[in-house]
């Protein structure tokens, strides 16, 4: 009975650990890529920073989009005019904090757009943000 007590003990420290642990790179970034698919504004937003900065092209110099509000507002706006956009995940890599994806965009034109999206993560939010189109 005493060492079922300290295995049920020992589970629960394991599990408060893993859960006090910010979430990694890749679990922030999925969860952005799959709020976007839904559509899901406040979720999406969600996982950016407060003071995160999007840049619309990799070495631009100044971000276009400043901070949480700004991408939400930017963003909701998107998902406003595009109900059927979507993006298709055909490839992602771990550098560290940074997270490369290559999405298929659909639902807002004719024709896909291919983009890669360098996503810098930081205490579990997307802190930065660079397209390559």
């Amino acid at each position: 009975m005493l060492q079922q007590f300290f295995i049920a003990i020992i589970c629960l420290l394991l599990n408060f650990t893993a859960m006090s642990q910010p979430p990694t790179p890749i679990n922030v970034v999925q969860a952005q890529l799959d709020a976007y698919n839904r559509q899901d504004i406040q979720a999406f937003a969600q996982t950016f920073a407060p003071d995160a900065l999007v840049y619309n092209t990799l070495g631009d110099a100044e971000p276009s989009l400043k901070g949480r509000e700004a991408i939400a507002a930017r963003y909701g706006e998107l998902f406003k005019n595009y109900p059927l956009n979507k993006s298709v995940l055909i490839g992602r890599m771990l550098q560290g904090d940074c997270v490369i994806d290559h999405e298929l965009i659909t639902g807002r034109g004719n024709e896909p757009l291919r983009i890669m999206a360098i996503y810098e993560v930081k205490n579990g939010y997307i802190s930065r943000c660079w397209f390559i189109r």
